[in-house]
């Protein structure tokens, strides 16, 4: 079992939690709940949910968006070995100090095992009964799509998604388009009727959507202990 973190005060002030939604914020640092002495935990996505979210049933369709948008920004590295998803939190001796830490029984982190999209090791049915259309296999996709792609709620046209993420050549705003993804994902807008009024990726990206206000959603401390 994992030992008792700690916050520094200036946590809220970081420049790149400032870049990340505030759910993003919270799952970073429910993460270090559970990564063992050197910052390393397993990555798959539905098991951490039920891990830190036991009594949020949407968990499991958000923590991948939460995860792409914290990879994005350099706060964690997802990575494989033998097909097993690990995460391994950055600046992990800069978070915490241990006093005589104990040895992980995780493998380390290799560039070469860095995966950025793969938080689910069995399957895409993470995202409930949206249609999954995962699109051809394309070598050449410019840097962050699969970012984006894992963090979009709505899993259909893909090949469509990404001709517009080449025509918004968006990659100088994917924090801002990963934040604004994990804030209305949340809202009344987009989770309503089975998330049905969800645009389409392509259509996200070609209306530059991330541009519009953001749709209030519930504080997520509100009534908190």
């Amino acid at each position: 079992m994992a030992r008792i973190r700690t916050i520094k005060p200036e946590f809220p002030h970081s420049e790149s939690m400032g870049r990340v939604s505030r759910e993003s914020r919270l799952c970073f640092i429910m993460l270090w709940t559970i990564a063992d002495d050197a910052g390393r935990l397993r990555g798959n996505s539905r098991m951490l949910a039920s891990l830190l979210y036991p009594y949020d049933d949407d968990a499991k369709n958000k923590i991948e968006g939460w995860l792409a948008q914290l990879a994005t920004e350099g706060c964690i590295a997802r990575y494989e070995v033998d097909g097993t998803s690990y995460i391994q939190v950055a600046k992990w001796a800069d978070h915490q100090k241990i006093d005589k830490p104990s040895q992980s029984r995780l493998p380390a982190l290799d560039e070469a095992s860095r995966s950025l999209a793969k938080g689910s090791e069995s399957s895409t049915t993470d995202l409930g009964p949206r249609t999954v259309d995962l699109g051809p296999n394309t070598a050449d996709q410019p840097d962050g799509f699969e970012s984006f792609w894992s963090a979009y709620p709505k899993k259909v046209g893909k090949p469509a998604a990404l001709k517009a993420f080449r025509s918004a050549k968006i990659n100088g705003h994917l924090p801002e388009v990963l934040a604004d993804i994990g804030g209305k994902a949340q809202s009344d807008a987009w989770t309503k009727d089975g998330g049905q009024f969800v645009p389409n990726p392509a259509t996200y990206l070609n209306q530059r959507r991330w541009e519009d206000e953001n749709p209030q959603s519930p504080d997520i401390f509100a009534g908190a202990i």
